[in-house]
């Protein structure tokens, strides 16, 4: 699950991943909503250790700005799941994947802000050394992981 960079591994993407930048509704009514991607500068952001790409969090918005953001605050993790009791508590903001914040999102334990604006999205993805001369069993194996995943249940909003 990433950004992939290039590489002469083969991927193939079996559905796109968003991350949403979150936190509780008890946070922003004590805090306020964050209007721009700047506003988070002031404000304490968890963040997760290994990111594929960098620590800064890439903004972009439909009219093409783009706005890099380096989290600061009082948590970094190398599980995001980690997260949790912390945004729960309402005492930060954090960026999570969709996969873990769906739920949260869905049953409105924590609110996704600065909407107008999205991330690098990254993806779930099959990687394997070649497709040349590849065993039956992985091509198998990749068609199932294509048929299950492709349109996965933690999709949040959920799709119509």
């Amino acid at each position: 699950i990433a950004a992939l960079p290039d590489s002469s591994l083969v991927a193939r993407r079996l559905c796109a991943v968003t991350q949403y930048v979150v936190a509780s509704p008890d946070y922003l009514a004590r805090e306020g909503r964050p209007a721009h991607p700047r506003e988070l500068a002031d404000r304490p952001c968890l963040s997760y250790a290994y990111r594929a790409r960098s620590d800064v969090w890439r903004f972009t918005n439909e009219a093409g700005e783009e706005e890099p953001v380096l989290p600061s605050g009082p948590l970094r993790v190398t599980n995001s799941d980690a997260l949790l009791p912390t945004l729960l508590d309402g005492l930060a903001i954090a960026e999570l994947p969709e996969f873990i914040a769906g739920e949260y999102l869905a049953d409105g334990r924590l609110e996704a802000i600065l909407t107008d604006w999205s991330l690098t999205k990254g993806g779930l993805y099959f990687v394997t050394p070649s497709a040349r001369a590849r065993p039956a069993k992985v091509a198998a194996l990749s068609d199932y992981f294509a048929e299950h995943l492709s349109d996965p249940s933690w999709r949040w909003p959920k799709q119509q």
